[in-house]
């Protein structure tokens, strides 16, 4: 319980930094197509992940705890790699430090990721007892909403994350085994 706690102090660090704003991103376009009259343009996604939050995101996955709930995981029905794309993305999103994310931060990230992606309730919360224990959970899952909903503040209710930015986070390291998660439809 203690973690949880100290957990949501660092977590409010970007806040104070941003004094609770962020600021506007400026608009990229790319040039779809163009002829003699005509220019076509549309407006290109742009990811908010920086490098060191992929770092953390990888450090992040040798931990015990995360590394026996993502080997539970057998079908990828929680933890696939786009929904791990979408945790790295949050990371970004959230602009703390990256030596300061942990697991409390991980599996908030993944719990948002699979509501906003992810039909199957139950799936979703088979993290609990991994991250609490079995019978500590539901004692500690107010405490995790709240945590939740302090992390979309923070991401500024940016909950979204394209396939194109997913995919381009991949790319970043593609030979990494946790991009090797692909998901099981026949389950």
């Amino acid at each position: 319980m203690a973690s949880t706690s100290n957990d949501i102090g660092v977590l409010f660090l970007s806040e104070e930094r941003n004094g609770g704003r962020q600021k506007r991103k400026k608009r990229m376009w790319s040039v779809i197509e163009s002829t003699d009259t005509k220019l076509v343009l549309k407006r290109r996604k742009v990811a908010d992940y920086r490098p060191e939050d992929l770092e953390a995101f990888f450090r992040l996955l040798e931990d015990p705890v995360i590394k026996k709930f993502l080997e539970s995981d057998i079908h990828y029905k929680v933890a696939d790699k786009y929904l791990l794309s979408i945790v790295v993305e949050y990371f970004g999103r959230v602009r703390l430090p990256a030596h300061t994310y942990n697991r409390i931060h991980f599996f908030v990230a993944l719990f948002i990721a699979n509501q906003i992606e992810e039909d199957d309730m139950k799936s979703k919360f088979s993290m609990m007892p991994a991250l609490f224990g079995k019978k500590l959970w539901r004692i500690l899952y107010s405490d995790f909403r709240r945590v939740q909903r302090k992390f979309i503040v923070a991401m500024n209710w940016r909950v979204l994350v394209s396939r194109q930015i997913c995919d381009e986070i991949q790319a970043q390291v593609p030979t990494h085994w946790v991009w090797d998660r692909d998901r099981d439809f026949l389950t």
